[in-house]
């Protein structure tokens, strides 16, 4: 249990990175973070949007927020 219990820490800490890196992004630029992050006009609104405390809510939900898109890996162009 406590290694599952790990595992979600990491996940909810990865979140929590990856949606504050998101709001950096956005609001540097917001059409460049767009693109880069994969997300549509609403999610970036709703992302950049978010307060710390929503943040915190969403990132202990216990899965990924992000999703890894294999078009700009390496040798797949």
């Amino acid at each position: 249990m406590a290694e599952q219990d790990d595992v979600f820490d990491a996940i909810a800490e990865f979140n929590r990175s990856y949606l504050t890196l998101a709001q950096r992004l956005l609001h540097a630029d917001r059409e460049v973070a767009k693109q880069q992050l994969g997300m549509s006009d609403e999610v970036a609104s709703i992302v950049a949007g978010l307060t710390p405390e929503q943040i915190e809510v969403l990132a202990d939900r216990r899965e990924l927020f992000c999703e890894f898109r294999d078009e700009s890996s390496p040798g797949l162009a």
